[in-house]
């Protein structure tokens, strides 16, 4: 797995000591010290990897400020697409 964006070792030991929001992974709330603050996001191996409603990152290493563990589930694994309509006739 790639790492987008490493957490710090005081936030990998944080989550060791919490139960996994699924297989391998935790979902999270970040804070930024900018004050900035992101609720659903997905950590796995050490490092974020999915941020909802962002298509990449939108933040750095050295920005974040804490985590903490919410459980805030989505299939982040899934993009929802759109449903098809039925053609009119």
């Amino acid at each position: 797995m790639k790492c987008l964006v490493p957490i710090s070792l005081e936030n990998v030991n944080n989550l060791k000591q919490q139960s996994e929001t699924g297989p391998g992974y935790h979902v999270v709330s970040v804070e930024l010290r900018d004050g900035r603050y992101f609720e659903q996001v997905v950590v796995s191996e050490g490092c974020v990897i999915e941020v909802r409603g962002h298509a990449e990152i939108p933040f750095e290493f050295h920005q974040i400020a804490q985590t903490r563990v919410n459980h805030k589930h989505w299939n982040f694994r899934h993009p929802r697409r759109p449903k098809a309509r039925a053609a009119s006739v």
